[in-house]
């Protein structure tokens, strides 16, 4: 028998689910419901949860109960199964949209968040995006990559986490990502380079605006930064370069 989980193993070793059972297979001349081949499994409608475990409506009856074939069984299933609605298709069509609960196609939206270090790029992906939704940042591939802290990549890992990231930008270019929302954070402190960026992935920009001493502040009062005064450095150097 499948889809018996431990909760309700009890139910399918008494006496009283198997009279109700030869029941079912009676009632429906041993064929199943939904494609008319032999009948192999007694199906509840109403799936067994723990919560209605002990309702005898729910368990044995009649109209709870439906015979069907194994295939027919484990569609029925693979349909409430939550791996199966997350992954069992993509929601991207071919031209860059996807399709929202109600059928409407709907663009696959891209964001380039960028400005100083500890500017709050981080914190405003984390305020605005969606389940499922992709992040690409440096910092976030290098640790990945190395179990490292933040900001704190070994040097010999970050060409490797370059070609990451490159790789990501491609796949974003080539409408290859099944996601709603793209989010792409990074510094790009040259203007140029942003919009040039911003073109090739079909980006709409997001400049977050902090000065030197908010960044500072984040920076020294980030529990996930190492080593403050290099932190510290990098942020006076950033401004001082790019005067912004």
């Amino acid at each position: 028998m499948v889809f018996i989980r431990e909760f309700a193993r009890h139910i399918y070793k008494g006496q009283q689910w198997k009279k109700v059972r030869q029941y079912v297979f009676e009632k429906y001349y041993g064929l199943c419901a939904e494609c008319g081949a032999p009948g192999e499994e007694v199906h509840h409608k109403t799936f067994l949860t723990p919560q209605n475990i002990n309702d005898p409506e729910i368990v044995y009856g009649e109209n709870n109960l439906v015979l069907l074939c194994k295939e027919c069984h484990f569609k029925k299933h693979r349909k409430t199964n939550p791996l199966e609605q997350n992954f069992k298709r993509r929601r991207l069509t071919n031209n860059g949209c996807w399709f929202d609960e109600f059928g409407n196609v709907q663009p696959v939206r891209r964001w380039i968040i960028c400005g100083a270090p500890a500017s709050g790029k981080s914190t405003y992906v984390q305020e605005h995006m969606l389940p499922g939704d992709l992040v690409v940042d440096l910092d976030l591939i290098g640790q990945a990559i190395s179990i490292s802290a933040k900001a704190a990549i070994p040097y010999n890992l970050l060409p490797t986490t370059y070609d990451i990231r490159d790789y990501l930008y491609k796949l974003i270019e080539s409408d290859k990502v099944d996601a709603r929302n793209i989010w792409i954070i990074a510094a790009l402190p040259d203007s140029k380079t942003r919009a040039e960026l911003a073109g090739r992935l079909r980006a709409e920009i997001v400049d977050m605006k902090a000065d030197i001493n908010t960044c500072i502040e984040r920076a020294l009062s980030d529990p996930e930064r190492m080593d403050k005064e290099l932190q510290k450095q990098i942020i006076e150097d950033y401004f001082a370069k790019y005067g912004k």
